[in-house]
């Protein structure tokens, strides 16, 4: 093993040993529910800062505390083990609280995109057939009170009676005071209850293999699939991330990950409470604030997506930020953005991840002790302990050779349960072997790396040709210098079926004509590849998903409006 990447044989023991002791904590790690994850880690770290943010910090105890109260209150409102509870909130203690709360109790959490509008709320209503709503009135500027009553008027604080939403008993809306809320409003206590209130045992019958979260998938190619995940593949991908990042006891990441997002649950919470680090606290993903908090000193690890990097270097003094006192960074963006990153930016342990909500929020990751940039930069990481990975071509269903590109199929601890209400979904998704397949576009190498380099629905048809949009995205990054980010869409054309078009962010900020550009890639790719035009995005104004990842159907929408009088 190791041979590929030229690893001597000390390097090969020291990272076969490093996966050994993983696979038995992995094996832990998985029979633990999130709540009890939370509470032996307070019972060793009773003092230790588990949220921290600008103006506060809460323990351990203090946070265990908070959310047996909150546990009690939720337990007289009806909620117990198995019990849908939909979540419409930011980044904040109070969120902490009551997700812990939650996960005591047994109860699944259906958290609710903050961007959606109300059809798309309405949908994770429906599908995720939640009991019970808890959201502030209003947070980040967002009116979350006036976002529930355009899906129906009737969504109002206390008991609601919808037809459409059946399941749906009540709603509790959480005052606002000037950024925070109302601690001393009477819905705050209802649901946290008052300091020194005696709360539920801290003993739970929950384990982890109990269901815990509905995730949404993206739905960047279709409605947004209702993914039942477990809470104990969440802790043990955590353990996997804390050894990858080498995170523990007293370290801190910073939480700027959405709440509805596998990366939220994970890195933001499960992460740091898993070891006893804390989650720093920042309300919503804002570049200059983010950039604010990494340069601070306050963190010690990172993590972020290509256009969160952008994001961060395009707001003031973001291109020369001194970062070097970040000890190690979970990144998610092609190799060659990354490599660009790295000409500004003094990024320490390095390593890219791979994962989905199916996956529990990741499966394969760079292990800590691997000291090739290369592999660090360029690969996705090794399959963990107890997930397997294999490659097949999706036509025939053939496993591919190391390196032959094929979709990426993966099972094993960290597999989701099942798509809600979607059986003829999960059929699909899944072969005889049990393997689930992912739609990813990719590769393994002879050693095992993964190389993840897109969606197969994202593919463009354009005269006959199969051209996949990340291949073109990395090529422009890769071979134009003065092309900081690329993003490819494939657009309805009458002569070639779909027409390739790119949009382009410059490093230098200077226009170029697309013959131009289109010159310059000429002689480097197949000129089927070739975009046929190309659309300039300035620095920060990238339309950006929650998750931080590009809105591409936004993009598509741009590119298909625009297309008439770009040709």
């Amino acid at each position: 093993m190791y041979a590929a990447i030229g690893m001597t044989p000390e390097q090969a023991s020291r990272i076969q040993a490093y996966e050994d002791r993983l696979a038995r904590d992995l094996l832990a790690a998985t029979q633990l529910s999130l709540w009890e994850m939370l509470r032996r880690t307070a019972k060793r770290f009773p003092q230790n800062a588990a949220i921290q943010s600008e103006d506060s910090s809460v323990s351990y105890l203090e946070l265990v505390e908070r959310a047996l109260r909150c546990a009690s209150r939720l337990k007289g409102m009806g909620i117990g083990r198995g019990s849908r509870v939909s979540l419409l909130f930011h980044n904040c203690e109070e969120w902490a609280v009551v997700h812990y709360g939650l996960m005591r109790l047994g109860a699944i959490v259906v958290p609710i995109n903050t961007a959606y509008e109300a059809d798309e709320v309405r949908w994770v209503l429906e599908r995720g057939e939640s009991e019970l709503i808890i959201a502030p009135e209003r947070a980040v500027g967002i009116d979350f009170a006036k976002k529930l009553e355009r899906v129906d008027s009737r969504l109002v604080h206390g008991a609601v009676d919808v037809a459409r939403l059946p399941a749906l008993q009540r709603i509790h809306l959480l005052p606002t005071r000037g950024v925070g809320l109302d601690s001393e409003s009477d819905a705050y206590r209802e649901l946290f209850g008052d300091p020194g209130e005696k709360g539920l045992d801290p003993r739970s019958p929950v384990t982890g293999s109990d269901p815990a979260y509905v995730l949404f998938t993206s739905g960047s190619t279709s409605r947004p699939k209702p993914a039942l995940c477990r809470g104990g593949a969440y802790v043990a991908n955590a353990v996997a991330l804390s050894r990858s990042l080498d995170f523990g006891p007293g370290d801190v990441y910073p939480a700027y990950n959405p709440t509805f997002h596998s990366s939220g649950l994970i890195w933001s919470l499960t992460l740091p409470h898993a070891v006893g680090g804390a989650g720093y606290l920042i309300p919503k993903f804002d570049g200059a604030a983010v950039l604010d908090v990494v340069t601070s000193g306050r963190i010690t690890h990172a993590g972020a997506f290509d256009t969160m990097f952008t994001m961060m270097m395009a707001a003031p003094g973001g291109a020369e930020a001194d970062v070097s006192h970040i000890r190690a960074w979970s990144v998610g963006c092609t190799p060659s953005f990354l490599r660009r990153v790295l000409e500004s930016w003094d990024l320490r342990g390095v390593g890219s991840i791979y994962g989905s909500t199916e996956s529990s929020g990741l499966c394969a990751l760079v292990p800590w002790d691997v000291e090739d940039s290369e592999v660090r930069i360029g690969s996705n990481g090794r399959p963990l302990p107890g997930v397997e990975l294999r490659i097949v071509d999706p036509e025939s269903g053939k496993q591919c050779d190391p390196g032959e590109p094929g979709e990426i199929c993966f099972r094993g601890w960290c597999l989701f349960i099942e798509y809600l209400g979607m059986p003829e979904e999960m059929e699909a998704a899944f072969d005889d072997e049990g393997f689930f397949h992912s739609g990813d576009y990719g590769w393994l190498d002879d050693d095992g790396y993964l190389y993840f380099r897109g969606r197969y629905k994202m593919m463009i048809k354009t005269g006959g040709e199969n051209v996949a949009q990340r291949e073109v995205e990395i090529f422009l990054e890769e071979t134009l210098p003065f092309v900081n980010h690329a993003e490819v869409v494939g657009v309805p054309d009458d002569v070639w079926g779909e027409a390739v078009v790119a949009f382009v962010e410059y490093v230098d900020g200077r226009s170029r004509t697309v013959e131009e550009l289109r010159d310059l890639c000429r002689g480097k790719i197949a000129n089927f590849k070739i975009p046929k035009h190309f659309i300039e995005v300035e620095a920060g104004c990238w339309p950006v998903l929650g998750s931080g990842r590009v809105d591409k159907p936004k993009l598509q929408r741009r590119a298909n409006e625009t297309w008439g009088e770009l040709r």
